[in-house]
């Protein structure tokens, strides 16, 4: 009796691996997981809100009585003081189902007003330093960007518009600073800042 050809026991195997991998991925929904956590999700009962960490802004610390000619200037100014006044949450990389799922469905909207609050925040705080900057007013510049750092921003422009500051007054040494409140962010901005910081580390 000859022995069974090898080539054969390979090519049943494979046969047998590709039905079974087959009905496998029939079997698996890739949405099925993400819908019935969006369920328990909506099905959290709300949980209070008392002791969140809600983001404060010092607007009398803050210089945002610049008087300038740019009406674009005086808006940013305006959207920071009017922001303060409103409850402020940092949520970044969270998403909407994840956030119902640790304080309840029934706080949804609010925790995503929240977080608006956040983005419109940090975007014009990056965008008044910068404005600042380009007219020469470094100090001015700087209190808004180490603002913006303290507060968990991931506007790239933000780290790397305050590392360059740093490395003009001969401080390049708090850019290693900025790479670690980098490190610790949560979105999809980390990767890009992070790289962008060490390269101002290396050139510094």
């Amino acid at each position: 009796m000859q022995p069974f050809p090898v080539f054969i026991i390979i090519v049943v195997v494979a046969l047998i691996f590709k039905i079974f991998m087959s009905r496998s991925s029939k079997n698996y929904d890739p949405n099925r997981d993400f819908w019935e956590k969006e369920r328990r999700a909506d099905l959290t009962p709300a949980k209070s809100l008392d002791d969140m960490s809600y983001i404060d802004v010092p607007v009398e610390e803050l210089p945002l009585d610049i008087t300038t000619d740019s009406p674009e200037i005086s808006e940013m100014q305006e959207n920071i003081r009017v922001l303060a006044d409103k409850k402020i949450l940092n949520f970044t990389g969270i998403s909407n189902t994840d956030l119902k799922l640790t304080y309840g469905a029934a706080n949804i909207n609010f925790l995503i007003t929240c977080d608006m609050n956040y983005t419109r925040l940090v975007q014009n705080i990056a965008r008044l330093a910068e404005a600042y900057l380009n007219l020469g007013l470094k100090s001015e510049a700087r209190q808004l960007f180490e603002y913006g750092i303290s507060i968990g921003t991931d506007v790239k422009k933000n780290y790397l518009l305050l590392a360059d500051i740093y490395t003009d007054s001969g401080e390049s040494s708090k850019i290693s600073g900025l790479l670690e409140t980098a490190r610790t962010l949560n979105s999809l901005s980390k990767d890009s800042i992070i790289s962008a910081l060490e390269s101002a580390v290396q050139n510094a």
